[in-house]
C-alpha cells in the first residue's frame, strides 16, 4: 500500500471516529457540604441527591448496620420527608468549634421540584471572637461529602479603594 493510501485511510478512520465518538458530561453524585465561619455564627450548606438520601435514610440495611437510628416511613408527604430529614440531620450532625460541641438551632430542607438535588442548611452560633480549629462529622446517609471551609473577610471599601487580602 502507498503512503497516499495509508494517510488517506488514517483520515477516513479519524473523521468516521470524530462523527460517532458521543461525549458524557461528569455528573458529581456525591454530597457537597459548605462550612461558612462568621462572626459568632456557623451556617453548613449541604447539596445532595434527594432520591439517594430518601432511599438511605428508608434502608433496612442501614439500620441493622445501625447507619441509621430509625427508618423513615415509607409514603410520606413532602413536608413530612423534610421535617424527618431536618430532625435526622440536626442529631447525627455534630460540630466541634474550639474543642466545644456546637448545637444547631435551626435547620431547613428544600427541595426544588425541577432538581433531583436537595439544599439542607444548619445554622448554629458560637461565642468564640476567634475560630482555631473546626471538627464535622455528617451523617452517614449523605454517604461521601465533598467538605469546603470559609472564613469569609469583610472589608468597607471607599470609591475606588483596592482591595487586599492575605491568606
Amino acid at each position: 500500500m502507498s503512503l497516499f493510501k495509508k494517510l488517506r485511510w488514517y483520515v477516513l478512520v479519524c473523521v468516521l471516529a470524530s462523527f460517532t465518538a458521543t461525549t458524557y458530561a461528569h455528573e458529581l453524585n456525591e454530597t457537597t457540604a459548605q462550612v461558612i465561619l462568621r462572626d459568632g455564627q456557623v451556617e453548613v450548606k449541604i447539596i445532595t441527591a434527594t432520591d439517594h438520601l430518601v432511599d438511605a435514610l428508608q434502608s433496612d440495611q442501614a439500620w441493622l448496620l445501625g447507619d441509621i437510628d430509625t427508618i423513615m416511613p415509607a409514603g410520606l408527604s413532602v413536608k413530612q420527608q423534610a421535617e424527618f430529614i431536618e430532625n435526622t440531620l440536626k442529631q447525627k450532625t455534630s460540630l466541634t468549634i474550639n474543642k466545644q460541641v456546637i448545637s444547631f438551632e435551626r435547620v431547613t430542607f428544600s427541595s426544588d421540584t425541577n432538581s433531583e438535588n436537595g439544599d439542607i442548611t444548619l445554622q448554629a452560633k458560637h461565642v468564640f471572637p476567634e475560630v482555631k480549629d473546626i471538627a464535622i462529622s455528617f451523617h452517614k446517609a449523605l454517604g461521601t461529602v465533598h467538605m469546603s471551609v470559609v472564613k469569609p473577610q469583610y472589608k468597607l471599601l471607599s470609591a475606588g479603594e483596592p482591595a487586599h487580602v492575605v491568606f
